[in-house]
């Protein structure tokens, strides 16, 4: 089985009643209704009462008139030949499992399966709008969560296992990009990615809350990130012009799925003359840190920041090392013992980050903080 949320085309209307009558007339040239059911509605369950449930389902949708996409259309492919292994009933009862996944146990939907030689799949239309609540819900990371029914089905009714997003060696949320490792070699700090990853939760859980591409920049805001498109798709961009693709946090930060969500991408205003008091404070700044820590590494960090601010006046050799908190150091190391030691700690802490990698075990914070005792 693999489910797939088929998403509202940029510029489409949202038309329920056209795919609910599409739905039940298996319109595409070779196909045939299988199965047909509606769920929710006072109207009826049986395809003879699609017309009355269709403006059951309307008048609700009715009542939001803002939202433009109402609609989360699902289809679930099952490999040739399942169809004799499933009844009604028990097709029915995954079509329920997928519905209390998603947070759509009591919404008004209409499904049913179609079938051809070679094709065997399930059409389900949910109104995305709660019949009481009026409450309009869309799921967020919902690809996980249609990957993690589709395997409890497979096993539940005997079926063949596809392989979903969740399964097999997934892509690890946590590792860094060459670039961002690149990065973090040559000036031994933390970079934009590690930063961004060290609250990718948090990131996440308030992405998952927001419903405007307004919402969606002040949650980036607080951890001091700027969300711009670049060539076809999206990154996300430190103060100091670091990037990470936005589908780098999670897959459920891409261009498509975003504008899926809020629409045509809508870049983030800018803040009229006198007015920096209404823009949103980072709550969780980004720093290019030390990436390994000792009690007086402060000190001589002050140092190395007091001499950057004279970058302008001191061309040459001397301005060069100051570019980055590596080669201050390695410049240092003759007159100062610590930052000898900090050399000889950021190069093992790189060799453990390198052995790390290649093994695909590294977590985000794994150098957060790494403490030295002399």
């Amino acid at each position: 089985m693999i489910a797939t949320k088929i998403g509202k085309k940029s510029g489409v209307p949202d038309n329920y009643t056209r795919l609910g009558e599409y739905i039940a007339a298996a319109e595409e040239k070779g196909e045939k209704l299988h199965q047909f059911w509606i769920r929710n509605c006072d109207a009826g369950k049986n395809i003879e009462d699609l017309d009355l449930a269709l403006l059951e389902i309307e008048a609700v949708r009715r009542q939001k008139p803002d939202i433009a996409d109402k609609t989360y259309h699902l289809v679930v492919s099952f490999r040739p030949g399942e169809q004799d292994k499933l009844s009604k009933d028990d097709l029915m009862a995954i079509e329920v499992e997928y519905a209390k996944a998603l947070g759509y146990g009591d919404h008004q939907r209409v499904a049913g399966t179609h079938i051809n030689t070679d094709n065997f799949h399930m059409h389900i239309a949910f109104n995305k709008v709660h019949p009481e609540t009026l409450k309009v819900v869309t799921p967020h990371r919902d690809f996980k969560i249609l990957a993690k029914v589709s395997r409890e089905m497979e096993r539940k009714h005997g079926l063949a296992i596809d392989s979903g997003m969740t399964d097999g060696k997934a892509r690890d949320p946590n590792k860094l990009s060459p670039a961002a490792r690149n990065y973090e070699a040559h000036t031994w700090q933390e970079s934009f990615q590690r930063h961004v990853l060290k609250h990718r939760e948090e990131i996440l859980e308030g992405l998952g809350k927001a419903k405007t591409w307004h919402e969606a920049h002040k949650v980036l805001a607080g951890y001091d990130i700027h969300l711009k498109l670049r060539g076809n798709g999206m990154v996300l961009m430190s103060p100091d012009g670091q990037a990470m693709k936005a589908s780098q946090l999670d897959r459920s930060c891409s261009k498509r799925k975003l504008e899926g969500r809020f629409g045509v991408f809508e870049a983030q205003k800018a803040k009229p003359h006198g007015k920096e008091k209404h823009q949103v404070r980072a709550k969780r700044r980004y720093k290019p840190r030390p990436l390994v820590r000792h009690r007086n590494t402060s000190a001589l960090w002050r140092r190395y920041l007091g001499k950057r601010k004279l970058l302008p006046r001191q061309p040459g050799l001397a301005a060069r090392a100051l570019r980055s908190w590596k080669m201050f150091l390695l410049m240092e190391a003759y007159q100062d013992p610590l930052a000898m030691v900090l050399i000889t700690a950021h190069r093992e802490l790189l060799n453990v980050f390198d052995t790390a990698e290649k093994q695909r075990q590294l977590p985000p914070n794994v150098y957060a903080p790494v403490f030295l005792k002399l």
